[in-house]
């Protein structure tokens, strides 16, 4: 599984002021009944699922879900360690490990497969299901990090991305709320800098990419975590959403993506990148509120837990990246995943390379057509905003 290393505009009055002004808190256990029924039937959509069967284990149906609380329910995907792999027989968790990958029965008795796709005659486990606690606003605090010691000796053009991104008013600064982290102290703009974090675990250059030379910056991001949670503005809007300072990022598509999706109590992020085991990638991370709440104050405990610093599959990947470690920890924790991978369209990740650059770790996508949330990467300025203006041109109006 490939690794990816961390280093549109809106028109119209109503739906403007609701990307760029602070919402009140959400609502939560009586919001519109009469809505939350459409809602529930997107989430179904969404996620590609349909009420097949019953299954025996937790909640197994929509049904089960709304006798059990009184409200509705929503499909979500159990975490990685919950499933079952590549090639064992998936009937009993019912999930795989692979992102995007479906349980599938029908090869005979007693025998479930993972696959990408159905297979004549087989049938998909029934999802699993889990109450929803709300449906919420659409309020986003939405955050990016510049690394002034990046640890590799190519250029590094994220504060010139930054700074024209505010002047443009793009990308994050199109969000309720918004700030940037850093290892320096930066302007950005006339009353505008960087929000300067430190290496306080010294962990921040223990070790570098070997394809990239940059610094794993999992450490780095445990503070500006901390930090985000000490201001305390994310737990004013209803999702915290990190954006790669490379990744072309509409604010306004994002809102629609979001719109009418259910939330359970334990919280949800997105996952973006199928067809690998861990599909939170970097470029675009949405978490709703209580799934970043989560994220800090459980911090610690998998700093401390996870053995970051060798990573997964007993080291063959090399330590954690912060997508990863952030998955990891909210899985550990209980979080819900749903699976989104319609939201960005990503060099890093392998499903949205053609063919013949499925190996090309450097691929750049076309931003022609796309109606995605992000596109991603692009590090100079002018290649940038040029992808942005193209897919601006593609989103419906």
């Amino acid at each position: 599984m490939y690794q990816p290393q961390d280093p549109r505009e809106i028109e119209g009055g109503s739906e403007q002021d609701e990307i760029l002004l602070p919402h009140p808190e959400p609502a939560r256990w009586g919001w519109k009944r009469a809505a939350a029924a459409a809602a529930a039937s997107a989430v179904l959509l969404l996620t590609g699922a349909a009420v097949a069967s019953r299954r025996n284990s937790g909640l197994s149906s929509a049904e089960d879900a709304e006798d059990a609380v009184g409200l509705d329910a929503m499909v979500y995907t159990p975490s990685h360690d919950q499933c079952s792999g590549p090639k064992a027989n998936c009937l009993a968790t019912g999930c795989c490990q692979t992102a995007g990958y479906k349980c599938y029965t029908g090869m005979g008795p007693g025998v479930g497969k993972c696959l990408k796709k159905p297979c004549k005659g087989c049938t998909a486990v029934a999802p699993k299901y889990v109450a929803v606690n709300e449906y919420p606003g659409m309020s986003l605090f939405c955050f990016s990090v510049y690394t002034n010691n990046t640890g590799s000796t190519k250029k590094s053009y994220e504060l010139d991305l930054i700074k024209e991104q505010k002047q443009r008013g793009v990308s994050i600064f199109r969000c309720s709320e918004q700030a940037v982290y850093s290892d320096v102290d930066a302007v950005i703009a006339p009353g505008l800098s960087t929000i300067k974090v430190t290496d306080v675990k010294g962990d921040w250059h223990f070790a570098k990419r070997k394809a990239s030379g940059t610094w794993v910056n999992t450490g780095m991001f445990v503070q500006v975590w901390q930090a985000i949670g000490r201001a305390g503005v994310w737990a004013r809007h209803n999702y915290v959403v990190k954006v790669d300072a490379d990744a072309v990022f509409f604010a306004n598509k994002l809102v629609e993506a979001l719109r009418g999706m259910a939330v359970p109590a334990e919280g949800v992020y997105l996952e973006n990148c199928p067809f690998v085991e861990y599909g939170y990638f970097g470029n675009l991370e949405v978490y709703s509120k209580n799934a970043f709440g989560t994220l800090l104050t459980q911090m610690e405990d998998c700093y401390a837990g996870m053995d970051w610093k060798k990573g997964i599959k007993n080291g063959k990947y090399g330590p954690m990246g912060e997508d990863l470690f952030a998955q990891k920890c909210m899985d550990r924790h209980g979080v819900k995943k749903v699976e989104r991978f319609d939201l960005t369209r990503d060099g890093a990740c392998p499903a949205d390379r053609p063919k013949d650059q499925k190996k090309n770790k450097k691929y750049i996508p076309s931003c022609v057509g796309a109606t995605t949330v992000t596109v991603h990467p692009f590090k100079k300025p002018s290649i940038y905003f040029k992808c942005m203006e193209e897919a601006d041109q593609a989103y419906p109006r």
